[in-house]
């Protein structure tokens, strides 16, 4: 059955859509053509050729934006911030200004991505805003073209987040196989993938779809069907990488794709906490153990004891992020609220002075963002003790 046209629908909007979905049929079939993923979106709204859908909309489209993409960046992104800041006032004044900032898109105000204010809320965790947001009308399907296609309800099920996705399903909200795999619904997950690899949707986030799965037995599923592990998201992770960033809710899936022949790096070994597997590594490669990747992979996920192991080992208290914004590990303990790792890479000589690539800032001032965007109070205190030793 055909799917109907979205109401704003608009050339801009289609030529946006084919090449995202090119993009994601590049991570599996890398000669995969533009036509192919013009002539695949067409068929999907029951038209016959790329030419066909073209001409359907020209007649009532002069390449006019769809009616969320009207309101400009000026506008749409002090309202975004608000909303990720959780102002919750000044939130309702601007609504009842302009009505349109409910679903328009925008930049997003903290990261990447062209997102509604749904997604923000949900985002930074502000569920007053998020309420006020659903009571006034937002789309809780989302407008996710813009957002690597991640949908209200997966972000509310990716950040463990029940109440969130309860609230969108009562307003209407449809869980499909992605919303499914982020929940762990095994029994779902099965179901809807009874006609094999065709069941998985070509609009989704970059990357390989192992990286969504939260079960070993969606991981064993997807691999049964031949889902490649191979692909990165937008961040540049590996699915395998990608689910040992998952923490201890990670250990498991990391280690049933491996028992399915897929390598984990050491890395991951850090953010899972498992000292076993590096003294193991460290063997051979002793190296291993004084890698700034290894270092950071174990301060990101707050591993104390094997931090403290790893700095006895040789590791720098002073480690380096390899990409994302450069930061050491003390800006990712700042970030992540944790005093404890913080005076732990303090006392083995981290420099609190240190400044990330990115935005050039020092682990205070990482701290003192984190309060805000990620709704963490014990930021607080981290930017209180970096702030007493400055001073």
């Amino acid at each position: 059955m055909s799917k109907s046209l979205p109401e704003n629908a608009s050339l801009a909007w289609l030529r946006k859509t084919a090449k995202q979905q090119l993009r994601l049929w590049r991570v599996e079939s890398p000669d995969a053509k533009l036509a192919e993923a013009q002539l695949a979106l067409a068929r999907d709204y029951g038209f016959s050729s790329w030419r066909a859908l073209r001409a359907a909309l020209s007649a009532t489209d002069d390449e006019q934006p769809v009616a969320s993409e009207m309101l400009s960046d000026e506008c749409v992104g002090p309202f975004l911030r608000a909303v990720g800041e959780g102002r919750l006032s000044e939130v309702s004044d601007m609504l009842a200004a302009t009505p349109g900032l409910l679903n328009a898109l925008g930049p997003h105000p903290f990261w990447g991505g062209r997102p509604q204010a749904i997604h923000v809320a949900i985002d930074t965790k502000h569920d007053q805003v998020l309420d006020l947001l659903l009571t006034a009308g937002a789309d809780v399907e989302g407008d996710n073209r813009l957002y690597d296609y991640w949908s209200p309800l997966m972000l509310a099920a990716n950040r463990n987040q029940p109440w969130i996705w309860g609230k969108l399903l009562d307003k209407g909200a449809k869980a499909g196989l992605l919303e499914a795999l982020l929940l762990g619904d095994d029994e779902r997950v099965e179901r809807l993938l009874r006609p094999g690899l065709s069941a998985v949707p070509s609009n989704r986030p970059i990357g390989s779809i192992l990286g969504l799965a939260r079960t070993a037995f969606a991981v064993d599923r997807l691999l049964d069907i031949g889902a490649s592990p191979e692909g990165l998201d937008r961040w540049g992770a590996s699915a395998i990488e990608s689910l040992s960033r998952l923490g201890p809710k990670g250990r498991p899936l990391v280690l049933q794709m491996m028992k399915r022949g897929i390598a984990a790096q050491p890395q991951e070994y850090a953010r899972l906490g498992d000292r076993d597997a590096l003294a193991a590594l460290s063997v051979g490669a002793p190296e291993v153990l004084r890698s700034e990747a290894v270092t950071m992979g174990a301060v990101d996920f707050r591993h104390h004891v094997l931090v403290e192991w790893l700095l006895d080992c040789g590791a720098t208290p002073n480690a380096r992020a390899a990409g994302s914004s450069g930061q050491t590990a003390l800006h990712s303990a700042a970030w992540n609220g944790d005093l404890r790792m913080v005076k732990l890479l303090v006392s083995r000589g981290a420099d609190i002075s240190a400044r990330d690539r990115e935005h050039g800032t020092t682990p205070q001032t990482w701290a003192e963002v984190s309060i805000k965007v990620s709704n963490n109070p014990r930021c607080a205190e981290v930017a209180a003790y970096l702030k007493d030793l400055a001073d």
